[in-house]
């Protein structure tokens, strides 16, 4: 167990380093967006995301929850490299005439989304990359699968680098506006998805096994349904916005959301890419319950912290980095932090279904929070705008987590300690209460000195109800002792 945990902690810390790096590099792009894109720009892209992602989980054939599932069953190399290459064959044939589709109709699409066809050219190449994205996500998770974490960050950065330059150029030097944004991404994904296909094949191989494919796509067609739900709860309210309220409103959600996706990107994203994975073989483990248990207390102090920090320090950032009109982008920061640190707990939570092949009732599960954000967002976004999203999302992922735990618990119980998270979400709740409405100065900096106050003591009694709440400290210590022995200074105790 002691490698296991050791390895965990090892790849966790790398995948964390290397989104971290992303996510600074992304943070410098935000000035630009907010200078050189009015908020109703800011919200085309928005809409654009959430009609493309749409599209690609009904059409895309999506089978990366199965790649690795599979991957791990087979014993004989050619077999496994089977896996992947049957899994990228699927996927991409689909996701080829679901993007030729989309092209092709991209004037009907233009007006379904904006009510004309103004921006059918930019509908169009952004459903190109319905093809490319797919491809490049599957590299990129073989990559995962075979443990190559170092090219997995080199990858990353590498194609930020060039979506940056691109942006740059073609944004402020071009000012091409959000057809900017689109070619520069369009590009980006292009060429990895040309580069990743070719190592993936190099490595695996282009064998198509349909015994394999039939496989995988029974284990995974309730999980596509259960994408294309997802993909509803989190991004629907741009349309909703759109027709309630306006284009700005959705531009100041869409900034307000990238600061929440923080949570994902730093903290659950890391764990999960190298978790994700690795939960099949900790699950043969005879003290499997334990680990889980475990990690799931751990985590979830983790993203406690680093849900407090992005709710709490969302205002005096906004305010320095983007133009007046999207200042008020902070309202929605601390909501949607929340319902991303929702999400992360009810993905942990799914792992029950997945393992005792119930994924249909995940399917189910997300319907109910489908039909709950659908209510929330009509009773609310009228009258509260991108604010009242923000709500509905939080109040519908509040709602699937609740059902995730207690109906996979009855399948799989993992020992996640209920009381405990819910302690959490308290605490998180009165800090973003006092730091939105009491915490506050219309001084900058002042501003941020009165933040950073706050913060001290909410990360203090965040990490004290851990410690007294962890039901086996001894095993906390040994799960943190391969970390503390890299860092100069730190040996945790042997009690």
């Amino acid at each position: 167990m002691n490698s296991s945990t050791h390895r965990i902690i090892k790849h966790s810390t790398i995948y964390a380093i290397g989104n971290i790096l992303r996510q600074i590099a992304s943070f410098i792009m935000l000035p630009i967006y907010t200078h050189f894109l009015s908020p109703a720009d800011y919200g085309v892209v928005g809409l654009l995301t959430f009609a493309m992602s749409i599209a690609e989980a009904f059409f895309g054939a999506r089978l990366g929850e199965a790649m690795p599932k599979y991957y791990f069953q087979e014993e004989a190399p050619d077999r496994k490299n089977a896996v992947i290459s049957t899994a990228f064959i699927i996927t991409a044939s689909s996701s080829a005439v679901a993007a030729a589709a989309l092209f092709l109709l991209k004037a009907d699409t233009s007006t379904i989304l904006f009510g004309s066809e103004k921006y059918a050219l930019i509908v169009g190449l952004f459903g190109i990359m319905m093809l490319t994205q797919p491809v490049e996500s599957y590299g990129m998770t073989y990559i995962r699968i075979v443990q190559r974490p170092v090219l997995f960050i080199t990858m990353s950065l590498t194609k930020l680098i060039l979506q940056l330059a691109l942006n740059i150029g073609l944004i402020v030097g071009l000012k091409l506006g959000v057809l900017g944004v689109v070619i520069s991404g369009l590009v980006a994904s292009s060429t990895y998805a040309v580069v990743l296909t070719v190592f993936t094949t190099y490595k695996t191989g282009s064998r198509f096994d349909w015994g394999i494919g039939k496989s995988m796509l029974s284990f995974c067609w309730p999980l596509w349904f259960v994408g294309l739900a997802s993909i509803y709860i989190y991004s629907s309210n741009r349309y909703y916005i759109r027709i309630f309220s306006s284009l700005n409103d959705v531009g100041l959600y869409e900034l307000a959301a990238k600061f929440g996706m923080i949570l994902v990107l730093i903290a659950w994203q890391p764990f999960n890419q190298f978790w994700e994975t690795e939960r099949f073989n900790l699950y043969r483990q005879a003290n499997s319950q334990r680990i889980f248990s475990t990690v799931f207390q751990f985590l979830g102090l983790i993203l406690s912290i680093a849900a407090v920090c992005i709710g709490v320090t969302a205002e005096p950032v906004i305010r320095i980095m983007s133009s007046t009109e999207f200042h008020e982008a902070y309202l929605a920061v601390p909501i949607l932090t929340m319902a991303f640190l929702l999400g992360s707990f009810t993905n942990f939570a799914n792992f029950s279904f997945m393992v005792t092949d119930k994924t249909k009732i995940i399917s189910y599960l997300s319907y109910v929070t489908v039909a709950a954000v659908s209510i929330l967002n009509l009773a609310l976004i009228p009258t509260y705008g991108f604010v009242g999203a923000a709500i509905a999302l939080a109040g519908a992922m509040l709602v699937q987590f609740l059902l995730s735990f207690y109906k996979g618990r009855a399948l799989y119980d993992m020992g996640i300690d209920l009381r405990l998270t819910l302690i959490y979400l308290l605490i998180i709740s009165v800090v973003f209460v006092l730091g939105a409405l009491v915490v506050r100065a219309d001084d900058i900096w002042w501003d941020i000195a009165l933040k950073a106050a706050l913060l001290i003591p909410s990360i203090a009694i965040l990490m004290f109800v851990f410690w007294r709440n962890a039901t086996d400290q001894s095993y906390v210590r040994q799960l943190l002792r391969p970390l503390c022995e890299r860092l100069p200074g730190l040996r945790p105790s042997s009690t």
